[in-house]
């Protein structure tokens, strides 16, 4: 009975242990995306610094959403020291393409809703 007690525990630990971890480094990979949309703002491109303002404030809310109590800007300052140029370019291309995904997507909804408004509509003037 005490070693499935401590096996069990031990297998909740490695889980929890695990868990941390993946949302670690999700948390890690949202700051990166942070710091690239803030880079893009800072260029003279009206339409980079457009992508930049939807890419930062869309990982800083995925952020404040997932740790509340974040200190994003110690960690941004953290990320910034260890990235390179070649970091930022993959950066830019990985979290341009899932805020492009999220754009589809909410783009899709608004459709269907509209589609069933619709529906709706006609079902009440019958």
């Amino acid at each position: 009975m005490r070693n499935t007690l401590l096996t069990a525990l031990v297998g909740a630990l490695t889980l929890s242990s695990a868990q941390a971890l993946a949302q670690d480094a999700e948390t890690i990979a949202d700051v990166r995306c942070v710091i690239v949309g803030m880079q893009l703002v800072r260029m003279a491109d009206p339409a980079r610094q457009s992508a930049g303002m939807m890419l930062s404030i869309y990982y800083i809310g995925r952020l404040d959403g997932r740790v509340p109590k974040l200190d994003v800007e110690e960690l941004m300052i953290k990320e910034i020291s260890t990235m390179t140029t070649s970091d930022y370019g993959s950066e830019a291309k990985r979290c341009g393409a899932s805020l492009t995904d999220k754009g589809q997507e909410i783009t899709r909804i608004g459709k269907d809703l509209v589609e069933r408004g619709k529906k709706m509509s006609d079902q009440q003037a019958k």
